[in-house]
């Protein structure tokens, strides 16, 4: 089995991804449905970043803080700002939160998985990445046969156990909204 790593710089769990989610069963959940190539060509084009199209487009993602890492990942802008600046977590910059942190935090009526990433880093900070990690496995693992399961989850894919209660709704609304936002209104990416 491949090596994943669950820990990131934002305080963004991996371990619930939808793509990594993808990566390690084959399975595409609702998020990694949303994020096929048309759309992260068209997502990339409005932040200004090349897409490489001389690499196939795949689901496979070992986290944030891997060597192999889904196409959106590969251009994240806070993994890029702290990996330059040199910090573990975000959390642990002069600067946090910064506009990448506060930019981020606006796409999460429609992605609410980012919610998180600031409780996330306060719990890094006070318990450590470890005690973290451990609390996020937990709470991503199904009550009933403990098989992982990502944000946007209606069911656990092992079971059947209705999963609802404990992930984020990832609706054909939302998805039409993030759609129609990332083809057809103006954005930039601010420098860090």
């Amino acid at each position: 089995m491949d090596n994943f790593n669950y820990d990131t710089y934002c305080g963004i769990y991996c371990g619930a991804c939808d793509i990594m989610m993808a990566h390690k069963t084959g399975m595409k959940f609702k998020l990694a449905s949303f994020w096929d190539e048309s759309t992260v060509k068209t997502f990339q084009k409005k932040l200004g970043i090349p897409y490489d199209s001389t690499q196939p487009f795949t689901y496979k993602c070992n986290g944030c803080k891997s060597g192999n890492l889904f196409v959106n990942c590969s251009v994240c802008q806070i993994r890029k700002c702290a990996i330059n600046t040199g910090v573990e977590h975000c959390i642990d910059c002069g600067k946090y939160p910064c506009n990448l942190i506060v930019d981020s935090q606006k796409m999460a009526s429609l992605l609410p998985h980012l919610k998180c990433n600031r409780t996330n880093m306060e719990i890094i900070q006070s318990k450590g990445v470890g005690q973290w990690l451990a609390e996020q496995e937990s709470k991503w693992k199904c009550p009933d046969c403990q098989t992982s399961f990502s944000w946007y989850s209606g069911k656990c894919k092992n079971c059947g156990t209705d999963l609802r209660k404990y992930t984020y709704k990832f609706s054909f609304l939302k998805a039409a909204i993030l759609k129609t936002g990332i083809r057809y209104l103006p954005f930039k990416q601010k420098a860090t």
